[in-house]
């Protein structure tokens, strides 16, 4: 009941805070590549901008690919809003700037002190390699400390796309910026709250905030790959041992390995959605799951 209560007011904060005016949206677009930075655009933006979505809801952004009919929407963009280390962007990057030369674009990532590989390995503390992006780390919009950085930059960015507004925005991303502390804080208080600071986790989506906030994830996809046996025994043992208390599971992902592994281990398995386009919605799913 209390989480619910905790869950109900920040999210009736951020409504609030955060809401655009009522009108219509404006002509202009701006394309972004995932779902959760849409929400930040338009909280800042209002309806100044219609935002253009490439990823579909549902799909796995590491194997999707877009459609002629969505590289071809961003002809009617004036900008692109990527993460910026997401494979299918780099993959199709000359073919989007083909459509739309002139577009303006901006790389969310450019000031992100992002996660590589080799430290993504050595913060799971075991010996399996995780499989990872080719280089970096792209979930760092589930971190809130990372997310301000994000309200930042599209502030900065939209401002220069529309200067006319430059005031009007400059107040909504305060405002923004006050309901991501909100967030901070709450994710704070929720890691303050675990007996065991270890957690597992499909695909390794909770890198950003596990530094961030000072809890540990452990992946148990094999290589891209639904473990096998032998990683299974590995990860019971290894949540037996350790006591580990919370499985979380993407929304887009197969839940019967992590369901069997709930089951041996004891822990609770929860499914989380990093690509809700409603992003306080997916930061508050994970800091519920980790107050035990």
């Amino acid at each position: 009941m209390r989480k619910q209560l905790i869950t109900f007011v920040i999210l009736a904060f951020i409504a609030g805070s955060c809401k655009s005016p009522a009108g219509k949206s404006g002509d202009r677009t701006v394309t972004v590549t995932i779902p959760p930075v849409a929400w930040f655009v338009e909280a800042i933006a209002g309806d100044d901008f219609k935002v253009n979505v490439m990823l579909p809801p549902g799909a796995d952004h590491h194997i999707w690919e877009p459609l002629p009919a969505q590289i071809n929407s961003l002809s009617g963009s004036e900008a692109l809003i990527v993460n910026g280390q997401l494979g299918f962007e780099e993959a199709w990057m000359n073919r989007f700037l083909q459509v739309n030369p002139d577009i303006s674009i901006l790389d969310l990532s450019r000031n992100i002190d992002l996660i590589g590989i080799e430290a993504d390995a050595e913060e799971a503390g075991h010996d399996h390699k995780d499989h990872m992006h080719a280089g970096t780390d792209p979930h760092y919009w589930m971190s809130p400390a990372e997310a301000a950085i994000m309200a930042e930059e599209i502030n900065g960015f939209l401002t220069e796309l529309n200067p006319d507004s430059s005031e009007k925005y400059e107040i909504r991303y305060r405002s923004l910026a006050d309901s991501i502390a909100v967030l901070d804080s709450l994710v704070r208080m929720a890691v303050g709250t675990m007996n065991n600071r270890i957690v597992l986790i499909y695909h390794p989506a909770l890198a950003y905030m596990a530094r961030d906030y000072g809890f540990e994830q452990v992946s148990f996809e094999d290589e891209g790959k639904s473990p096998s046996p032998a990683r299974m025994k590995e990860l019971i043992d290894l949540a037996r041992e350790k006591e580990i208390k919370i499985i979380f599971i993407q929304a887009e992902y197969d839940v019967r390995n992590a369901e069997a592994l709930a089951k041996e281990s004891g822990a609770e398995l929860v499914v989380i959605n990093p690509l809700n386009r409603e992003w306080p919605a997916a930061v508050i799913e994970v800091a519920e799951a980790l107050e035990h």
